[in-house]
């Protein structure tokens, strides 16, 4: 078992790949999306598939950095390109991007999550930290964090410190008192570790550490060798 330090008053997580497992709820959402699509816009859906639209919108991000971590906003703007570029309605982009959203929602969390929570929300504030778009309030995990933080709000994305910035503005807290768990050694531990936070690598794939970034002080495999 992994005991949290004494003078942590917060635990934050990191959602996509910390909580549940992310890519299949991904794909599902954009196979519907390009069905839904393909029904409105059918040019555009015969000219691209899933992965060249992800290739557009990576491309976008770069040309776009303003907006690069507001991954709605950037998947609304890439769909009124390309619906004015194949001769469609742009206006029907936020309603494909809300269609979107319903599926990104459809989360499915590890069986060690709702255990774990449930036990640490009894002793510490938890604070959910996120690059990615989904609504806790419309997934399994509804009315356990007390506070949700995700990159759109934050106007920057992880590693950025902006989202650890946050969470002690809201809480009141030091960074010390803050514990942050996720699994991307840049995006979730060092990063918190640079802004003064405390940092646990949550490892669920046994993955090897990456050489050029200091090791994390604490790392477990599972939610349940967490104690407070």
């Amino acid at each position: 078992m992994s005991k949290i330090p004494k003078t942590i008053k917060i635990v934050s997580f990191d959602l996509d790949d910390t909580l549940w497992p992310c890519m299949q709820t991904i794909m599902h959402a954009e196979e519907q999306l390009m069905q839904w699509l393909a029904s409105r816009a059918r040019q555009l859906t015969e000219a691209h598939t899933i992965h060249s639209m992800r290739e557009h919108r990576r491309q976008l991000a770069i040309s776009e950095p303003a907006i690069s971590h507001d991954l709605n906003l950037l998947r609304e703007t890439q769909l009124r390109q390309l619906l004015l570029e194949f001769g469609h309605d742009p206006g029907i982009a936020a309603q494909a991007v809300d269609y979107f959203q319903q599926f990104r929602n459809l989360v499915y969390p590890y069986p060690d999550v709702l255990p774990a929570l449930t036990r640490l929300k009894a002793e510490y504030l938890l604070v959910s930290v996120t690059n990615g778009t989904t609504e806790l309030e419309k997934t399994p995990l509804k009315g356990i964090f007390h506070h949700s933080i995700n990159a759109k709000q934050a106007g920057h994305a992880k590693p950025h410190p902006a989202l650890f910035e946050r969470v002690v503005e809201i809480t009141g807290n030091n960074p010390n008192q803050v514990l942050h768990i996720g699994d991307d050694p840049l995006r979730d531990v060092e990063s918190a570790r640079n802004f003064g936070l405390h940092a646990l690598w949550l490892n669920r794939h046994a993955m090897p550490w990456p050489d050029d970034i200091e090791r994390a002080e604490i790392e477990i495999f599972s939610l349940s060798e967490l104690q407070g």
